[in-house]
């Protein structure tokens, strides 16, 4: 099992944690400490989610990717057998083509791909034997 941060929402907990804890300061500094805390613990739970949630997981048989679905973003489980390709578009941008065609975002999409084709290889030798 390998994990890759999924590039969109690190990047937008980031910015939310940063937004939170300026607006933490700024309460604080107005004397508002009901405001303050509040805005302290919504950025704690972006820190939370940048660091702990959002993870592309490559499984033995599987990928675990997040789509956004209606107004969230989900994760979306796709056997290998039903990938017919992926596409890398740039560093961070790859298109994975399966029943559907899906957008995925990651820190380095080098290292997915090479993680990507040993799962896929010992498979195939699994299947051969």
């Amino acid at each position: 099992m390998k994990k890759f941060k999924e590039y969109r929402t690190f990047l937008f907990c980031l910015f939310l944690f940063i937004i939170l804890m300026i607006l933490s300061l700024y309460a604080f500094m107005q004397k508002a400490l009901p405001q303050a805390i509040g805005c302290l613990l919504l950025s704690l739970i972006a820190l939370l989610l940048m660091t702990a949630r959002y993870k592309i997981i490559l499984f033995d048989n599987e990928m675990m990717i997040y789509e956004w679905k209606v107004a969230a973003m989900l994760p979306t489980l796709i056997p290998y057998q039903n990938i017919q390709s992926i596409q890398k578009k740039s560093k961070h941008h790859m298109i994975v083509e399966h029943q559907k065609t899906s957008h995925i975002y990651v820190f380095n999409s080098d290292a997915f791909l090479e993680a990507y084709n040993e799962f896929t290889q010992e498979d195939k030798t699994n299947e051969n034997e």
